[in-house]
């Protein structure tokens, strides 16, 4: 018996009436996430650069396509030599579609800008809630401290388990919810320098949900689910090339000042592959990128291959492509060049500051919500007093199905000590999942809707 029937599973939270094979289950996944709005949203969000309108330029939905195919192409591989050198006898279909759809996931948890979103938010959160929870709860309990570290954090791949499983309610098999998950450190534990601790995986929302995962797939309480290696990998090899390429693409950087640095500074093998590739040919990048990822594909096998039994066992503690070997050593000199040379150039910071001002100033105006005890905020919605009138507006303006969440989570969910606490802990999650949902043109709508620029 394969291994991998341990870890591809029809096992669901909420378990289906008729009985599904695990190959039938899969496919009902694919089914759910391509429909899903969370994967529609990524078309409208940043890549690198935001609210650009030239469609040639990737967002996070093309960037996500591409991670998808990458992924395929690596599941494909591993297979045929797991099948032929290891003997083992693994369900094509499920293998493929299990990593295929945890790329195509991979950013839905991603907020408005991108990673500069995430460090907005996390600095508006650790400044104000703890003031907002004095005035709407007064004094914490014991529990307190670690319900308030869990929100003063935020991180895309936490985020987009929450949104695929407690907002969107897609029920998705334990097998696909594992496969989404980098970290392992949940945002209410300290930070370490464990393996797969550096950032937190999940938020104490999801907690009941990662026991049950965890119960299923017990190498997952300090390692990795196996196939979340190829989704990394995947998406590593996509961006490595791609964000220079629509740097480039954008007048942002030149062809020239990048051949200059790459033969300059590049290795051996990344000046080789830059000048089989004909610079200057049309299909210059394509050939590029595809010289690149034939031999980034055949190392990320190798590794996997290697360390197939600690990965199984959950035991393995590097990324695939975090090895001295030229070609992993190439991408990554391709990724620090674009931290250097694209992300800190004044175009791509002016943008960023527009999204600065829109996603503090979002958040700002809803904070007073989050300052009502928990009796105010219930009764909002029916006040009808002058002292009401912009805050039931505010409140108006929160989706349907965040506030159902909301009202579900905020009275029944297990593990909170003080209901009070849980309720309040929600209604900050209510306002999290809002505005990390937004797309980076529908925030700076918001955002000028509220000072009263719209129209």
């Amino acid at each position: 018996m394969s291994d991998y029937q341990h870890f591809i599973v029809s096992d669901r939270l909420s378990t289906p009436n008729k009985i599904e094979t695990e190959l039938s289950a899969i496919e009902v996944d694919r089914n759910r996430i391509v429909q899903c709005s969370p994967v529609r949203r990524l078309q409208q969000k940043t890549q690198v650069f935001p609210l650009d309108v030239k469609a040639s330029v990737r967002s996070r939905l093309t960037h996500s396509l591409e991670v998808k195919e990458i992924g395929r192409q690596l599941a494909l591989m591993v297979l045929t030599e797991l099948r032929e050198e290891q003997g083992f006898d693994v369900d094509q279909q499920a293998f493929v579609s299990l990593v295929e759809m945890s790329c195509l996931l991979h950013d839905v948890g991603n907020p408005p800008f991108g990673h500069f979103g995430e460090a907005v938010m996390i600095d508006w959160l650790r400044t104000r809630l703890p003031r907002l929870f004095k005035q709407a709860v007064g004094k914490g309990s014991r529990q307190w401290p670690m319900l308030i570290t869990d929100l003063q954090q935020f991180e895309g791949n936490a985020q987009s388990l929450r949104l695929l499983h407690s907002l969107q309610g897609l029920n998705l098999t334990l097998s696909q919810l594992a496969a989404l998950q980098k970290y392992v450190r949940g945002a209410y534990q300290r930070q370490s320098q464990a393996p797969w601790q550096q950032k937190p995986g999940h938020y104490f929302s999801e907690r009941p949900l990662i026991q049950q995962m965890r119960a299923l797939f017990p190498t997952t309480v300090r390692g990795r689910y196996p196939l979340t290696f190829l989704m990394e990998a995947a998406d590593d090899m996509a961006y490595g090339v791609a964000d220079l390429e629509d740097a480039i693409d954008r007048g942002v950087l030149s062809l020239a000042e990048l051949e200059l640095a790459v033969l300059g500074e590049g290795n051996d093998y990344l000046k080789t592959c830059w000048q089989q590739a004909k610079v200057g040919d049309p299909d210059f990048f394509s050939r590029f990128r595809q010289q690149l990822n034939d031999d980034l594909q055949r190392l990320v096998s190798q590794q996997y291959l290697a360390h197939h039994q600690a990965i199984l066992a959950g035991q393995h503690n590097e990324p695939l492509l975090a090895v001295e070997q030229a070609p992993a050593q190439a991408l990554q000199w391709l990724k620090d060049f674009a931290r250097r040379q694209v992300f800190n150039r004044r175009e791509v910071e002016a943008l960023e500051l527009s999204g600065f001002a829109a996603l503090k100033g979002v958040l700002e105006a809803f904070a007073p919500l989050l300052a009502l005890p928990a009796q105010e905020f219930a009764r909002l919605d029916s006040r009808q007093d002058a002292e009401s009138l912009v805050l039931r507006r505010l409140y108006h303006r929160l989706p349907p199905r965040h506030l159902a969440a909301y009202q579900r989570d905020s009275r029944q969910t297990a593990l909170f000590e003080d209901a009070t606490e849980r309720e309040w802990y929600f209604r900050v999650r209510l306002l999290l999942d809002f505005v990390s949902g937004m797309t980076d043109t529908y925030i700076l709508e918001e955002y000028r809707l509220l000072c009263g620029f719209q129209g």
